[in-house]
């Protein structure tokens, strides 16, 4: 079972990518058989916003279902991924820009989905995605995880789940304490996830 890791935390003591590696070490516990890949979209400095050139090219790559060709690396894993853990911290009430060009690059028609009868169908491989973050203030109200739950009714049938730590940077809230409650949900899910 292959289960791809889109990491959006740009600092490395990031709070959501300690939940991150919290989720993956004790889901491989439970799972032995799960193939992890993690993809640092915040390190990549090839993964850049869509131009006029680079339209053109997406555009010829579609004509040809040239699937192997770099630029149709991440929309490739994102196909054959059958679980997805984005990690992504709260920012500006949804998420790192970073996230929404990596979508612009996966969004590819022919390879994760088809329009027909006037609507879409997603061809991903994918069944589940989580969605973890962290937030200084209230992320109960998550516009990145409203939009990525849109973004997986193009590409399939996933389930999705949240997951959230929030007000750590609020004065007198303990932050140990809002992390293991955010690490609890984790440990309830892990079997059936």
């Amino acid at each position: 079972m292959k289960l791809l890791f889109v990491n959006a935390c740009a600092r490395k003591e990031s709070r959501t990518l300690e939940l991150c590696r919290y989720f993956l070490q004790k889901y491989k516990e439970c799972h032995s058989d799960v193939e992890i890949e993690e993809i640092k979209i915040c390190e990549d400095a090839a993964l850049l916003p869509m131009d006029e050139q680079k339209l053109t090219l997406r555009n010829e790559l579609i004509a040809k279902k040239d699937w192997n060709h770099p630029m149709m690396h991440y929309a490739l894993q994102w196909n054959q991924a059958e679980k997805i853990l984005i990690g992504a911290p709260y920012w500006d009430w949804s998420f790192p820009s970073v996230l929404k060009i990596y979508v612009e690059n996966i969004m590819i028609s022919e390879l994760n989905f088809v329009f027909q009868e006037n609507r879409s169908v997603g061809l991903c491989k994918g069944k589940k995605m989580l969605y973890l973050t962290t937030a200084g203030g209230s992320a109960k109200e998550n516009m990145g995880y409203d939009y990525m739950k849109r973004v997986l009714m193009e590409l399939g049938k996933y389930e999705s789940t949240y997951i959230h730590a929030d007000n750590l940077d609020v004065f007198g809230v303990e932050i140990a304490a809002e992390m293991e409650k955010a690490k609890k949900e984790i440990d309830k899910i892990i079997k059936s996830w």
